[in-house]
């Protein structure tokens, strides 16, 4: 995912914004920086992540890892981006009979 346009500001909403391709961002610290330009104070930028992904597109680094570690890296881009709150995870794989695909979300506040 190559992002060559600008995110408009929305002026009067708090921008939330769900992106489920973290793996496949070139310049993921451009991405975010991008997201933090555009969000009002207060307005959180949410991710979510599950182990699915195609090994031919993703980066070599994410595939030797494992979910909390995904997590971690998608904390990290929200600390050195600047400007977000510590980062949170939360654990949203569902449960039960035939339920075998994590899901997990990210999630931090612009300061």
């Amino acid at each position: 995912l190559r992002m060559t346009m600008r995110i408009q500001a929305a002026r009067d909403v708090i921008l939330m914004i769900i992106i489920r391709c973290i793996v496949l961002f070139f310049r993921p610290l451009e991405v975010f920086r991008e997201v933090r330009r555009v969000l009002k104070p207060g307005g959180k930028f949410i991710l979510s992540q599950s182990n699915r992904c195609f090994p031919t597109k993703a980066i070599g680094m994410w595939l030797g890892m494992d979910d909390l570690q995904h997590c971690l890296v998608i904390g990290s881009y929200f600390h050195y981006a600047g400007g977000f709150s510590p980062a949170r995870a939360f654990d949203c794989s569902p449960t039960g009979p035939g339920t075998n695909d994590p899901l997990f979300v990210v999630e931090a506040t612009k300061l």
